[in-house]
This record gives structure tokens, C-alpha cells and sequence, in this order.
């Protein structure tokens, strides 16, 4: 699967797959999950990539652990990807935001300092 997606970091371009493939079933309500290991493996990223975005998923609620059995499907997070797609909107407008408040500094004191 392919796993770029500028803009993104590399645990939040898995855990979108993996929203995605619960999403259209391809991993089902009460599947369970490969381990890391598997998870790093099949989409090509570090351990601890996989780690963070198995927790983020856990985090939203898309997974559930079962401690000593393992990591499984939950029923999709109701209202997931409006709330999703406007939290990562919202971030990104602040992001750029803050980016031209100081670019406009920068501009400022180059232009004073000449």
C-alpha cells in the first residue's frame, strides 16, 4: 500500500490506511490486527511508527486491546471522518497561519536591518 501522503506524518499516513481498510471492510468490526512487527512490515515503516499509529487508532477509538490476546477492529467512531478531515483543516489553518505571521517578521526585520 502506498503510504505517502505529503503533509502527513508517517503514523498518520498508516493509521489513515488502516481507518480506510475498516472503513471499506477490508479489515472488519473484531478482526484482529497483525502484531507491530506485521504492522510495520505490511506498510513498510519503522516499529515505532507502527506503534504510534496502532495508539492513535486506539486513542480515536478505531481499535480496542485486549490485553494478553491482542489488538482488534471496533465499530467505526460515529461522525469520524467530518470531525477527522475538520481537526486536520483546523490545524493546518493555524499551521499556516502562525507560518505567515512570521514570515512577515522575518520580512520586517530584513527590511529594517537594510
Amino acid at each position: 500500500m502506498n503510504t505517502t501522503n505529503p503533509g502527513l506524518a508517517a503514523y498518520q499516513r498508516v493509521a489513515e490506511l488502516i481507518r480506510e481498510e475498516i472503513r471499506t471492510g477490508t479489515l472488519p468490526v473484531n478482526a484482529k490486527l497483525p502484531g507491530n512487527r506485521g504492522i510495520a512490515e505490511k506498510y513498510g515503516v519503522a516499529l515505532g511508527t507502527a506503534q504510534k499509529a496502532l495508539g492513535l487508532l486506539q486513542d480515536e477509538g478505531w481499535l480496542v486491546t485486549t490485553p494478553s490476546v491482542g489488538v482488534f477492529v471496533n465499530e467505526p467512531p460515529k461522525g469520524d471522518v467530518a470531525q477527522g478531515v475538520q481537526g486536520q483543516l483546523d490545524e493546518l489553518r493555524s499551521t499556516v497561519t502562525d507560518l505567515a505571521e512570521r514570515l512577515r517578521r522575518l520580512e520586517q526585520a530584513a527590511g529594517e536591518s537594510s
